[in-house]
């Protein structure tokens, strides 16, 4: 009776634990995903405001208007509040983000020292190379979901420049130029202000887990 009610208390400490991990992973991953989606949105409204602009100036001197000022602050401030999310994301979530990195390559170079061990024992073997790529995968969802908010982030510029911008007024011209500008800095997301996530540094991660990997079945 002993054994069964401490089984089934392990099994639903297990499935809770792998909740609160699967939530916490996912929760960040849309974060970073939800920038993505307002640039996109960004990139569509100031591309339907610019055709539809064009169309209504067509055939007449274009002359800027109280509502035009006021639909380009509009793009303007959306484009700014974009840029402040990922701010505040990046403010709250970067020491989390560095704790995850940090026990998450903590277990991989734990799980590459024991593959080395039991590198002749098959269903061993087999055991952690399976939770190996599990670590390998959960630190990947972090620096693929940010490395496309870079991505981006710069490609709003060539959505501007690729628009018919040279038909809107001079002060409007000059508000997208601003936007460009800004697009030069592209959104990041960092772990405690050390790793900045991207496809770079998970590339970095598995070079030097194969290194060491070489070095410990020498």
């Amino acid at each position: 009776m002993v054994f069964w009610f401490i089984s089934i208390q392990q099994i639903i400490n297990t499935l809770f634990a792998c909740y609160i991990d699967v939530g916490m992973d996912t929760l960040i991953f849309g974060l970073f995903l939800q920038t993505c989606a307002q640039l996109e949105i960004f990139e569509s409204r100031l591309h339907k405001l610019i055709i539809n602009k064009t169309i209504r100036d067509l055939g007449r001197k274009l002359l800027t208007s109280n509502k035009d000022e006021m639909e380009i602050s509009e793009i303007v401030r959306h484009h700014l509040i974009i840029y402040k999310y990922a701010k505040t994301v990046n403010t709250i979530y970067n020491q989390v983000i560095f704790f995850q990195f940090f026990e998450s390559i903590l277990v991989l170079c734990t799980c590459i020292y024991y593959l080395t061990m039991y590198i002749n024992e098959l269903f061993a073997l087999a055991n952690f190379l399976g939770y190996t790529l599990c670590m390998f995968l959960q630190i990947y969802i972090y620096c693929w979901s940010a490395n496309e908010v870079i991505l981006k982030s710069t490609s709003v510029g060539d959505a501007i420049y690729c628009t018919d911008w040279p038909l809107l007024p001079v002060n409007e011209q000059k508000n997208l130029l601003l936007i460009m500008m800004r697009t030069t800095i592209p959104i990041t997301f960092t772990s405690s202000f050390l790793i900045t996530l991207s496809l770079e540094s998970y590339g970095s991660i598995l070079k030097a887990s194969y290194s060491a990997f070489n070095v410990l079945t020498q």
